[in-house]
């Protein structure tokens, strides 16, 4: 039940991060004052791990930091931004699948 839990805060947050906040108000933007606009290419995604080691033999062995001293010690969430790596004939060919049967 409570890596149920865990899972579902780690997704909240997740979501809460790239969400705005509520002091966020859209403005008119000019060429001077604006962020650029441009697609990132560095093809980076964040990935979210959640490691549940309770009763597990083998042990955490990915947390390197101080222990706290109790079951929390066998329980992990780590995000990291990772570069993501495509297909690009898999991709041709996803395409070239969707694109067949928009025109049937």
């Amino acid at each position: 039940m409570s890596a149920k839990i865990l899972a579902f805060s780690a997704v909240v947050a997740t979501a809460s991060a790239f969400a705005p906040g509520a002091s966020f108000a859209p403005s008119i933007r000019s060429g001077a004052s604006s962020v650029s606009m441009a697609m990132d290419k560095s093809a980076k995604a964040p990935v979210i791990t959640v490691f549940d080691h309770r009763g597990c033999p083998r042990g955490p062995a990915e947390y390197k930091g101080k222990s706290a001293g109790n079951q929390n010690d066998e329980m992990l969430v780590k995000a990291q931004m990772v570069t993501i790596q495509g297909d690009a004939s898999l991709a041709k060919s996803l395409l070239q699948q969707t694109l067949t049967l928009q025109l049937k």
